[in-house]
């Protein structure tokens, strides 16, 4: 994973793109900007794709341990 990566996540029922933002070193821990925001709780899992060859293919699962919460009019 790299810096401006585009991944796409799905969280629940919902499916979002996002640019991965931050990188941690040891690579367990990514910062991911969001294109537009997603309802959901700290601790839920996450499936991760890629695009590999024109397709988005999963690479793996996570966990949201932080967010930012928004204000929608």
């Amino acid at each position: 994973m790299k810096i401006e990566e585009l991944l796409q996540l799905n969280i629940g029922s919902t499916t979002v793109k996002g640019n991965i933002i931050k990188v941690k070193e040891d690579k367990q821990k990514v910062k991911i900007k969001l294109k537009e925001p997603v309802c959901a709780e700290i601790g839920e899992k996450i499936a991760i794709s890629r695009k590999i060859e024109d397709n988005m293919r999963l690479i793996g699962w996570g966990k949201i341990i932080n967010g930012v919460k928004v204000d929608i009019e």
